[in-house]
């Protein structure tokens, strides 16, 4: 297949990519520290002579100094809470925690059976029927009905991605969840970061492996249309087009989970107005 010719390449340099960048993050060793000396010359010492307190000159007290509490440091990590995307809350990035099946569970329900879920499609009817395909028929491009029959099938393509995703995810302990790329990365990298990582994923226990449940998820998307498409679209040519039309939507929405967080501050600033509410995007696990 087409799509197998161009994804395997590119996942196994991603791979190879995310390796590298793995080992760039680890600086060298520092060496041992060396142990002084002075523990065998102070034997030799002369005995200290004690002397009164109030013979010492006076001196500037330092027990304020002592008594303000040090400055928080700065972690890296990724944010605890939701963070405000350009449209309304954000699913949190990934974490140390481990998800558990229910985890998994709940972000599977909200995607496939979600908000989310009813209005996205409904758009992408909308603007079907706006914009048909060459030689599409009356009864797709026309009418209450086309809108129907377009509407049912973004709601297939989409359930049987997240399905497919779903069951890929629980079967082979893929993690879910979006990766962002190394603290002080440029936007290059970044943006290629999140693009491989729609190829090269992490696994519950944090180990990188090809991205199999992102595979299973297009290839179910794509070719699920196959069984009530008209004709002239329900091929294997049109299926292995749509296969990497929704994969190009994961790697869009990885793109969009990496900048996020420097989104929200500036959102915030700009006091722009909240378009999705709060329950939009589920409360994903976010144990630290």
């Amino acid at each position: 297949m087409k799509i197998t010719l161009f994804a395997v390449p590119f996942a196994a340099f991603a791979l190879s990519f995310v390796s590298l960048e793995a080992h760039s993050q680890d600086g060298p060793t520092p060496p041992p520290a060396q142990v002084s000396s002075s523990s065998s010359t102070t034997q030799d010492a002369e005995p200290v002579k004690s002397v009164k307190l109030d013979d010492l000159p006076n001196a500037p007290s330092f027990l304020g100094a002592q008594e303000t509490p040090p400055k928080e440091q700065e972690s890296h990590a990724p944010p605890s809470g939701s963070l405000m995307g350009p449209l309304g809350p954000v699913p949190p990035l990934m974490t140390n925690k481990r998800l558990s099946f229910d985890d998994k569970l709940t972000i599977y329900t909200h995607q496939a059976f979600g908000p989310p879920a009813l209005v996205f499609p409904a758009l992408g009817a909308g603007f079907r029927m706006i914009n048909p395909p060459n030689h599409y028929p009356h009864e797709w491009t026309d009418g209450a009905g086309a809108f129907g029959r377009l509407y049912g099938s973004a709601l297939a393509t989409q359930t049987s991605t997240r399905t497919a995703e779903f069951l890929a995810e629980a079967v082979l302990h893929d993690d879910p969840r979006y990766l962002p790329a190394a603290p002080g990365s440029n936007v290059g990298v970044r943006v290629f970061h999140a693009i491989s990582y729609t190829f090269v994923d992490k696994t519950d226990s944090g180990h990188r492996t090809l991205a199999f449940s992102n595979f299973a998820g297009a290839a179910a998307g794509g070719f699920v249309g196959m069984s009530y498409l008209p004709n002239g679209f329900n091929d294997v040519t049109h299926a292995e087009q749509r296969t990497l039309t929704e994969f190009m939507g994961l790697g869009i929405s990885n793109i969009f989970a990496e900048f996020a967080p420097q989104l929200a501050p500036i959102i915030h600033k700009l006091h722009l107005p909240q378009i999705l509410p709060a329950w939009w995007v589920p409360e994903k696990p976010n144990r630290p």
